[in-house]
């Protein structure tokens, strides 16, 4: 079994909108994460949709 990795889910729809954070999808490869972010997060017409490895955001400000 491969392992599966977290990935964080960006959309933007309209023209000119920056993106937002809609959630997180967990796969095994970046375009098995892909197609899952595709499916769960299909509710409108994304302009562009991006999935992140959750291990390679940098936390700029942390929680105390």
């Amino acid at each position: 079994m491969r392992p599966v990795d977290n990935y964080e889910v960006f959309t933007a729809r309209p023209p000119d909108a920056p993106l937002r954070h809609n959630g997180n999808v967990r796969g095994s490869e970046p375009v098995d994460a892909a197609v899952y972010a595709h499916l769960m997060y299909d509710e409108w017409r994304w302009r562009e949709m991006f999935v992140v490895p959750s291990r390679e955001i940098v936390k700029v400000i942390r929680p105390k």
